[in-house]
């Protein structure tokens, strides 16, 4: 191998070198017809998911993956999801999931928290009320109180005053 004076070695190294050009993914075909035809014959049945997102969520790191292709396969009963794209991990503390809600073509971010509110029934109140030796208004009130929870509105009449 023949060695290039010094001065076009320095012009070598100073080219700038060509980045590799981005492989894009083309739209899902998820499937040739004869294995779509084999699927359905086990009972499988496939279909796509539009999503612009998915979030991942774990107990120390989360992943983010932005416009993923998403594929719902059904069998038996069991729904699975085979999702291809990019993720982008976050510390578990740093994700916020936010909605989209359409106005005027405007997208405008919104954050809301989903409270799942418990439904006190009959029962509930009349377990309470017989437990904690309390009429029902107490028992009720005791149960929204407590959001729901039979045994700590229990030892909540219990223990008062």
């Amino acid at each position: 191998m023949v060695k290039l004076p010094k001065e076009l070695q320095k012009k070598e190294k100073a080219k700038p070198k060509r980045t590799p050009p981005v492989k894009r993914r083309e739209t899902a075909h998820f499937a040739s017809r004869q294995v779509r035809r084999r699927m359905q014959q086990q009972g499988i049945e496939m279909d796509q998911v539009d999503a612009t997102r998915v979030v991942i969520e774990g107990p120390e790191k989360s992943y983010v993956i932005e416009n993923p292709e998403i594929i719902l396969m059904k069998q038996m009963g069991q729904e699975f999801y085979q999702i291809v794209g990019e993720a982008e991990e976050y510390p578990s503390n740093e994700i916020s999931i936010s909605f989209g809600e359409t106005t005027g073509g405007k997208v405008e971010e919104m954050e809301e928290e989903i409270k799942i509110k418990p439904e006190i029934t009959e029962n509930d109140i009349l377990l309470v009320a017989a437990q904690a030796n309390v009429d029902k208004e107490e028992a009720r009130a005791a149960l929204e109180d407590c959001e729901g929870d039979i045994a700590k509105a229990i030892l909540f009449l219990k223990n008062r005053p």
